[in-house]
């Protein structure tokens, strides 16, 4: 069996590396094991709002992810039925640090989270796939097949972040509670000039047969360009069928180049517990939503952040485990009362069929086009997901709301030698 550390976590995207460098930052011992062969660069959310920008600033990622990525400022909503087209601008909040978005592909957080968290020893191994765990009471020996055949490692805890159908979930025996939409969800990466058709750097388009979530990417002309199907076409053609959807979304023009796509399932499910003895969750194995609004990846990196904050303070006897039932609790909370019922809505207001809502939905586009406040209430709302999980905590007690954000990352930062 290798060497026992701090903390094993099974998942390689960004949420599983930016957790791994937040422990690691405590002085935890951590090991990463990912099933893939290397970082995959897969269409997948890729805007990072303000409340996110904290994580990686705090981390000490944000200079250089903002040299890779760039800064947003407007948001686009399309309702081509009433030839509608309503901009917000965000703009500087007393009291918010930051006035933009962070347009940067997942990959490259997952790639530079790795590479500081390794210069503080974490020890990622990819090509690993879990196969089994058993959790003996004073932590967990997990049981792995790498390049090299089976081997174990043993972990006085164990975090999966492994995704949606985390396998760590399930040999835990811990319920997905909630639904899978009859929809999926088909993300590409494709180049093309949007701007010439008159859309923002990040857009939704309402319509209920040709919604689309659409923002550009990088700054060399690649763009995410996101739709629905029904599931009940058959996954395999589903390359074909990009073709004909860019007919719409590109007013019939030719001149794209699809990068990369992919097709995948949607859900409103959260664990039903985030804890199970040796055992958390994290990321989309601790609660997966569908992406309309960006709320699951804001959502996955402040768990994967509150429970680095918690565990850490476990490992140092500062806390008694028994508070990783309170972030159990309350990240479940915070996905059940505010990321899920957004993120529903915001997809019914997509492919609203109904005429009559329809026309609803619009005078409350038009309201918030007119309303000069528009872009703080849509950067603020996304603060909910940090949540109180230490409300029952006296470290945390007395401290001010906004400062509960730092206090733990502060501490974080002064194990650093």
């Amino acid at each position: 069996m290798r060497k026992n550390t701090d903390v094993l976590i099974v998942g390689g995207g960004p949420v599983r590396m930016l957790t791994a460098l937040a422990l690691a930052q405590t002085g935890a011992s951590v090991r990463l094991l990912e099933r893939e062969p290397a970082i995959i660069n897969s269409p997948r959310a890729a805007v990072y709002f303000p409340c996110t920008l904290l994580v990686l600033e705090e981390l000490g990622l944000l200079e250089e992810l903002d040299a890779i990525g760039f800064r947003n400022h407007n948001f686009g909503t399309h309702v081509p039925e009433f030839d509608y087209h309503s901009v917000v601008v965000t703009d500087l909040i007393e009291g918010i640090k930051y006035d933009y978005q962070l347009h940067v592909g997942q990959h490259e957080v997952a790639r530079v989270a790795m590479e500081h968290g390794q210069w503080l020893g974490v020890e990622v191994l990819f090509g690993h796939e879990v196969t089994g765990f058993t959790d003996h009471g004073d932590g967990v020996t997990v049981q792995a097949h790498g390049p090299d055949g089976d081997v174990n490692f043993g972990a006085k805890w164990l975090i999966a972040a492994d995704g949606a159908r985390s396998t760590v979930r399930r040999l835990a025996g811990i319920e997905f509670a909630g639904h899978t939409w009859p929809e999926r969800f088909v993300a590409t990466n494709v180049v093309f000039p949007f701007a010439e058709l008159g859309y923002e750097q990040a857009n939704f388009v309402c319509d209920p047969v040709n919604m689309a979530v659409i923002a550009q990417l990088d700054r060399d002309g690649l763009w995410r360009c996101t739709y629905m199907e029904d599931s009940a076409l058959p996954e395999e053609g589903y390359e074909e069928r990009i073709h004909q959807r860019y007919e719409y979304f590109m007013a019939g023009r030719k001149d794209y180049q699809i990068v990369s796509a992919s097709p995948y399932m949607l859900h409103q499910r959260a664990a039903e517990t985030l804890r199970k003895g040796h055992v958390l969750l994290a990321g989309d194995a601790a609660h997966a939503t569908n992406p309309c609004g960006g709320l699951g990846l804001t959502s996955g990196m402040w768990t994967g952040m509150v429970l680095a904050d918690v565990l850490g303070a476990v490992l140092r006897g500062e806390e008694d485990a028994g508070i990783l039932d309170r972030f159990s609790d309350e990240r479940r909370r915070i996905f059940w009362d505010v990321v899920s019922p957004a993120a529903t809505e915001n997809k019914r207001m997509l492919q609203e069929s109904d005429p009559v809502q329809r026309e609803k939905d619009l005078g409350f586009i038009r309201a918030l086009d007119d309303d000069p406040e528009s872009g703080a209430l849509l950067m603020l709302f996304a603060y909910k997901v940090i949540g109180d999980t230490l409300r029952a905590s006296s470290r945390w007690a007395d401290a001010d709301p906004s400062d509960r954000v730092a206090i733990n990352i502060r501490d974080r930062k002064g194990q650093i030698h």
